[in-house]
């Protein structure tokens, strides 16, 4: 087997990424392919709470890992050598999988010209395909309200941020698409 495709999903929070991640999954499954799908949240969930402050969680270490707090009215994340490492991992995580001949969908949220330039180099030589994730502000603030599983700000805190670093080959709108459609968009 050769390498496998990657298919990276770039958007803020709650703009649908995790939806259509999977509406994609299915999509290719009709057609006989395994995509698998890997998301930060996955790594972040397998961590030590203890080293991230997020919301009304504040871990003791966090300062090391990873802090999303409320600055100015904005929320700003700030990530320390543990955090780096964790998001160094997952990136080269997705690479090794796409090395080892696995099709991968990645749910991001790209937030900073490092993380950018830290795909660009574990990626290299891979066939990958990144595909922005976008949709109204005003939609993206009621899907993070509605969820009541979010940090209420993130989606808004990173709107301004989160498509200013990639190279696109697709744009999808999930606030016109249902799920299913920006899949075929995607696919086609």
């Amino acid at each position: 087997m050769g390498p496998g495709r990657v298919i990276v999903l770039n958007g803020t929070t709650s703009s649908g990424k995790s939806t259509l991640a999977r509406a994609l999954q299915r999509k290719l499954a009709e057609k006989g392919e395994p995509w698998v799908l890997i998301g930060l949240d996955d790594f972040f969930a397998r961590s030590p709470a203890a080293w991230f402050r997020i919301g009304d969680h504040s871990g003791p270490h966090a300062e090391a890992g990873m802090v999303f707090e409320l600055v100015d009215g904005r929320i700003e994340r700030r990530v320390g050598p543990f955090g780096r490492t964790v998001l160094a991992g997952y990136r080269a995580a997705v690479a090794g999988m796409a090395r080892a001949g696995l099709d991968v969908i990645v749910d991001e949220v790209l937030l900073s010209a490092e993380d950018w330039e830290g795909w660009r180099v574990e990626l290299a030589g891979l066939s990958v395909r990144w595909v922005a994730v976008e949709l109204p502000l005003e939609i993206a603030l009621r899907r993070e309200r509605d969820r009541g599983d979010r940090v209420i700000g993130m989606a808004a805190a990173q709107f301004d941020v989160v498509h200013s670093f990639a190279a696109y080959d697709v744009r999808v709108d999930t606030g016109e698409l249902t799920p299913e459609e920006a899949a075929e968009a995607i696919l086609r």
